[in-house]
């Protein structure tokens, strides 16, 4: 039976990959294919004759032979092979395969062989508007031979006319043990006379690297290099020779970095970031003079040029340059008419919301019906929307300032390389500021994203006068109380099936949890009408559109879509049932949203579930046996690998996760064990304590998770192991049902 399900399998398999290959191959793309091989011949050799001396090693270290996979050599090539202004960025690599994880990610690799650059033209391949992808993997057997595939046979997955050309590749009989050898070329032409290209160099990674070098060369007549090392890089060594500006680097030696657990490469992996851009004749703001290496530009200078376009864009902004912005006046007026002693702090909040209203919430005829969950990722331009706010706050005599902040997750000030690396808050003056962002449709007064936080940012005015740097301001972090995940669950046994748990489960967010949850549940519908409300705007649009017989059809139009988005949202309430148990519901029974979140005045998202679940007990004779710490839903496992830590400790935010259950017990049963599921760690990174109840019929237990911080030196990382195993050994735990 095992034998012919495998055939089965096999042959679906086959017959999937047949209907891939075997699509109709329109005219264009046939003729661009012939072009594609011939190119992909030069390519291969060319990479292929690479003279790395890393690309000979077949020897993985003894300290790495536990790795999952170790790089044993890389290199990367970033070139103009002639003065069009054409780009080639290649990468070659050298990994072997230690274990099965390793095997699985290096046994399938999917990739654009076509990429339009531009929206506004169809896709033609080997234009200027085009970027093409050629790849090539050779398989190193660990018994002896080899075998080679290349892009031109990978099956193809998808074609845009308008846009791209996708293929996947899968690497034929690749087994732990093995090594794989694979190239990446990528070709385009950089477009516009300012034009550049952000290349990211990173010295470190979750695999082991014992050679890794870079070659840059570019044209000297035609471009300019510049870059700038971070985090005790070393910097390229750089020549002009033969027309040709030209970087190299070579580092041995990258040890492992647990970069995907709780890691911050910006501020702690060694890399270098480059731009290779057209050059001008002579230095501006903005350009480099062709012929020239930048190395290590000045961060204070890349400061002061993002100064001077904020001060030019705060100067620029008038009544000619904001859209609808009689409408804001009239609104505002009217606020301070019907509000004679309102407060600054208060205005403040009516103006952030009534702009965030008009660009995000309000409807016109012309507009695209979207009503469902799509509309809940709108936003607005980060400095178009605060530059708006400020206006208005200046125009009614309130201070406030602009913060000029570079993420926590981008370079510190001190090793900025573009004016892009700073992002814009604006927050008002005084003893309490209110800080305010634009974080999209859902977004609050008094908020500050998690990336800014921690962050020492310069501060502009937002007054007409001021041009440069009036001070610094060291933004707050917040604390595990603001951001917060409340679980409330009433737990009891099905009446017909003694192993379905019925769960009602009332559940809230706050503070940097609120916002995935409002895009996922959120209805336009709801939060239009309870925004209109607030901010005493009498008519809405669907009343606009029912009086205006221009309009009066696309007020039944948008009565049906919301009638649809509104019975399509389920799907959205069991999705995140089952993200949060990691376990599919039998039966959604009910889902309703009590708060939506949508104000610093109500600074959480809460909402109910009802469902019956299956997988949580066993029969074991008369009685049964619950799994009672997996309610709490899946939790963080630390591998063995990831244990032994050196580099310091970057969460996301502080945060705290609290889950309340109470147990019904059925008439004729007790609940045992509930003593052992105490547990009671606490320490300065984090904690976790589990408290229990038993009454009458009932059992009640606490479970309580917090993360203290947002950063710990790497010294502290036992305490966050302590708190972290504690957590995930408490899934295991179980009570018992019996019969009495």
């Amino acid at each position: 039976m095992k034998t012919y399900i495998a055939i089965l399998i096999c042959l679906l398999l086959l017959i999937t990959g047949m209907m891939a290959q075997d699509r109709k191959v329109e005219a264009w793309d046939a003729k661009a294919e012939v072009k594609y091989k011939k190119r992909l011949s030069e390519v291969k050799e060319e990479i292929w004759n690479w003279k790395q001396a890393g690309f000979k090693n077949r020897t993985v270290p003894a300290e790495y032979a536990k790795e999952s996979a170790v790089v044993l050599a890389k290199h990367t090539e970033l070139t103009t092979p002639d003065k069009d202004r054409e780009l080639h960025r290649s990468i070659r690599v050298l990994v072997a395969i230690n274990d099965k994880a390793a095997l699985e990610e290096y046994s399938e690799f999917s990739f654009k062989q076509y990429e339009s650059l531009s929206s506004w033209y169809p896709l033609e391949p080997f234009d200027k508007m085009t970027k093409v992808t050629y790849m090539g993997a050779r398989i190193f057997k660990k018994g002896g031979g080899t075998r080679e595939i290349y892009s031109d046979e990978a099956v193809v997955t998808e074609v845009n006319r308008r846009s791209h050309k996708t293929r996947k590749l899968a690497i034929p009989d690749l087994q732990v043990g093995d090594m794989i050898e694979y190239f990446v070329r990528e070709e385009r032409f950089i477009n516009h006379a300012n034009a550049y290209t952000e290349e990211l160099f990173v010295l470190g990674d979750e695999e082991p690297v014992l050679e890794y070098s870079v070659h840059v060369s570019a044209w000297e007549e035609v471009f300019a290099l510049e870059y700038r090392s971070m985090n005790g890089a070393p910097n390229f060594k750089q020549k002009i020779a033969d027309h040709m500006l030209q970087l190299d680097l070579l580092v041995k030696n990258v040890p492992p970095q647990p970069v995907k657990l709780w890691m911050n490469p910006f501020r702690q992996i060694p890399m270098v970031r480059l731009h290779l851009r057209v050059g001008g004749r002579k230095e501006g703001l903005g350009r480099r003079k062709e012929g020239t290496i930048y190395s290590n530009p000045n961060a204070l200078k890349t400061r002061d040029e993002a100064v001077a376009e904020l001060v030019f864009m705060r100067n620029q902004t008038s009544k000619a340059t904001l859209p609808f912005l009689d409408v804001v006046w009239d609104n505002v007026k009217r606020f301070k008419k019907e509000n004679k002693n309102a407060s600054d702090e208060e205005l403040t909040h009516y103006i952030y919301y009534l702009i965030r209203y008009m660009g995000l919430y309000r409807v016109n005829p012309q507009d695209e019906i979207v009503v469902d969950q799509r509309r809940n990722w709108a936003g607005l331009s980060e400095r178009n929307f605060l530059r708006y706010v400020n206006y208005m706050l200046v125009k009614n005599d309130i201070d406030a300032d602009f913060v000029l902040a570079t993420p926590r997750y981008g370079p510190g000030q001190n090793e900025v390389f573009e004016t892009d690396d700073f992002r814009v808050m604006l927050k008002t003056v005084g003893k309490k500021p209110i800080y305010m962002s634009a974080e999209g449709i859902f977004s609050n007064t008094d908020y500050i994203p998690s990336e800014f936080e921690g962050q020492k940012a310069p501060l502009v005015s937002g007054g007409p006068r001021d041009e440069s740097i009036k001070g610094n301001v060291e933004i707050p972090y917040s604390t595990p109380g603001q951001n917060r995940q409340v679980e409330n669950m009433r737990i009891s046994f099905s009446d017909g099936d003694m192993q379905q748990l019925k769960i009602d489960r009332t559940s809230s967010a706050s503070g940097h949890f609120r916002l995935p949850l409002q895009q996922k549940l959120l209805l336009y519908e709801d939060y239009y009408d309870a925004e209109r409300k607030a901010l005493g705007i009498k008519e809405s649009f669907m009343e606009e559109f029912a009086d205006s017989k221009r309009n009066r059809s696309l007020a039944d139009e948008y009565r049906n879509a919301f009638d649809k988005a509104r019975k399509d949202v389920r799907e959205s309430f069991l999705e995140e049932v089952k993200d949060q148990f990691d376990n599919t519901p039998e039966n959604l029974e009910k889902f309703k949203v009590l708060k939506m979140g949508l104000r610093h005045n109500e600074p959480e998202i809460s909402y109910n579930t009802a469902f019956t679940m299956n997988g949580y007990i066993k029969k074991a004779g008369s009685n049964y046996i619950i799994d009672a710490g997996r309610l709490i839903g899946p939790q963080m496992s630390i591998k063995p690998s990831q244990r032994d830590r050196k580099a310091d400790i970057y969460m996301p935010f502080a945060r705290s996760f609290e889950y309340n259950l109470e147990f019904l017990v059925p008439a004729g049963y007790t609940l045992e064990g509930a003593d052992k599921l105490e547990r009671n760690i606490d320490n300065e990174c984090g904690s976790f304590i589990v408290t229990a109840k038993q009454a009458e019929g009932k059992l009640t237990l606490t479970v309580k998770k917090v993360y203290k911080n947002a950063f710990a030196p790497a010294a502290k990382w036992p305490q966050v192991l302590e708190m972290v195993d504690a957590a995930e050994a408490f899934q295991q735990q179980k009570i018992l049902l019996k019969k009495a």
